[in-house]
């Protein structure tokens, strides 16, 4: 199972979170030392609970709303967001492969 991890460095400790999970936060001196408290941490929460993958919406009756699509299209910076979006992903392909 792969999940992400938010790392930063705060002056000389780092902060690693899980993403979506704030219970599952470690601080410490090395960048080592709090992905592996995540790990542990992760490795004992998820022996506790269960994950589940939910279809949310027209199964309980709730249809998408159209309000908001397009709200960024007159953004000048629209597109440069999109080509940073895709430098990203393929970046991110490239070390995963």
């Amino acid at each position: 199972m792969k999940i992400d991890v938010v790392l930063s460095r705060r002056g000389k400790r780092y902060v690693a979170q899980a993403a979506g999970l704030p219970e599952i936060r470690v601080e410490g001196a090395s960048r080592d030392a709090v992905l592996r408290g995540v790990e542990q941490r992760l490795r004992t929460y998820l022996d506790r609970v269960e994950l589940v993958r939910m279809d949310v919406g027209e199964a309980l009756g709730v249809e998408a709303s159209p309000e908001g699509f397009g709200a960024l299209a007159e953004d000048p910076t629209f597109d440069d967001w999109q080509q940073e979006i895709a430098r990203f992903r393929r970046s991110r392909d490239e070390t995963t492969d």
